[in-house]
């Protein structure tokens, strides 16, 4: 299993990536694919500069679990400012 913390990404638009884009079908905390199952676990969020961050946890287990983190990962990627 690998977990990836992801701050200040909207979970629907992750949800939607792995639907639309790695074929997978989401049902409520789970999306699932040929494959590989992501789990997907709200975080506390966090405080910096006076705003409050979201943070939510993928947990990908299955065996394409490494190629989904890795998808993940490129989607999520977010440039500094």
């Amino acid at each position: 299993m690998e977990r990836l913390e992801v701050r200040n990404v909207d979970r629907a638009l992750v949800v939607g990536y792995l639907e639309r884009e790695f074929g997978g079908t989401a049902e409520g905390d789970l999306v699932r694919g040929e494959g590989w199952t992501v789990r997907i676990v709200p975080g506390e969020a966090v405080r910096a500069w006076g705003s409050r961050i979201p943070v939510v946890f993928y947990e990908v287990e299955g065996p394409r679990a490494a190629e989904a983190a890795a998808f993940l990962r490129q989607k999520t990627m977010r440039g500094g400012g």
